[in-house]
Formats: C-alpha cells, structure tokens, sequence
C-alpha cells in the first residue's frame, strides 16, 4: 500500500471551475465600489487565485498527495462538419418584380431566408458549444498535467515545509508568471 494519499482530479476540477469565477466576479463586484480599474481589478483576482494555487501546491506537497485523472478523457466524437461549403452567389439581390406575384414571392423568400437564418444561428450555436468544450479540454489537460508533473515531487516534499514551499513558488511562478506578463504589457501598451 502506498504512503500518499490520493486526489481526485474530478473533485479537483469542478472546485476549480467554482472557485475562478467566484473570485473573479467578487473583486470587480467589490471593485466597483471601491472605483479600481480594469487593470487592478485583473491583477487582483490573479494575485488571490496564485496564493490560492500556492497554498494548494505546497500543501499537497507538504502531505504527500499524488494527482489521480479520474475525470476521463475529453474527446469529441461527433464530428459535425466534414467539409467547409461556400455559397457561390455574386452579392447581387434578384429583382422580384412588383405587383401580387412579386408580395406572394417576397413572403416565400422572406420564410425560406428566416427558415435558413434560423438554422444557421443554431449551427452557429453548435460551433461555439464546441468550441468552449474543447477549451475546457485543453484547460483540463494543461492543468492536470501541470499538476501530476507538481505532486511527482511528493516524494522530496513530504515532511518537509522548507521544500514544499520552494517547490510551491518556484511552480506558482512559473505557471503564473505568463498572466502577470499579459497583464502589464497590455497595460503599458494601450
């Protein structure tokens, strides 16, 4: 039997997924208030969630805990594009004509164009879906796979605060460190 305890990645990811946006939208609520700026705002949450993400580490360390992937894979099965079409059309609007057969041929149009807008807005819809889906996988892969690569150094860590704390900054900077780098230049750029 091993010494280290276990932690879920499925626990571990939905608490996650919770905890962000709840921090994100606790600092600009309570921002407002107090009349910071965007850029405050950001480095704020940031800064709490790279202390929450510290403490997480190093007490993981700390205890000896290894990361389990019991979330599964995240793959897309369906595959609903095979092939990109375009519409061949040259931008001019057909000339309907006027009178009774012109009305009766633009509510015909009028209905096959919502019928097609409709269906294009939910094909749209199913894109975007997809598109945030695959986001969270490629979220959950880099996370977890930055965090087994955290807890394989449970083994040096266990017992030890002075090596759980190194090991705690040195992987929250250098997971961290990319957000603070965006968020000054893009604020000393614009």
């Amino acid at each position: 039997m091993s010494n280290y305890k276990i932690i879920n990645a499925k626990n571990v990811f939905i608490i996650t997924l919770i905890i962000i946006p709840l921090t994100i939208i606790s600092v600009w609520i309570i921002g407002l208030q107090n009349q910071r700026s965007i850029f405050e705002n950001s480095l704020l949450s940031t800064t709490i969630l790279s202390l929450a993400f510290f403490l997480f580490i190093s007490i993981g360390l700390y205890n000896g805990k290894k990361m389990k992937d019991n979330l599964g894979e995240l793959e897309q099965d369906n595959i609903f594009f095979q092939k990109n079409t375009a519409l061949d059309s040259n931008g001019d609007i057909p000339d309907i004509g006027e009178g009774i057969m012109g009305i009766i041929v633009s509510i015909i149009l009028w209905f096959l164009i919502s019928i097609i807008a409709s269906y294009l807005l939910w094909v749209f819809e199913t894109i975007l879906w997809i598109t945030i889906l695959n986001f969270i996988g490629i979220l959950y892969w880099i996370f977890f796979s930055a965090l087994k690569l955290v807890f394989k150094k449970s083994v040096i860590c266990k017992g030890s605060y002075s090596k759980s704390i190194f090991y705690g900054l040195s992987f929250t900077f250098l997971y961290n460190f990319w957000i603070y780098t965006i968020l000054f230049m893009t604020m000393y750029l614009y």
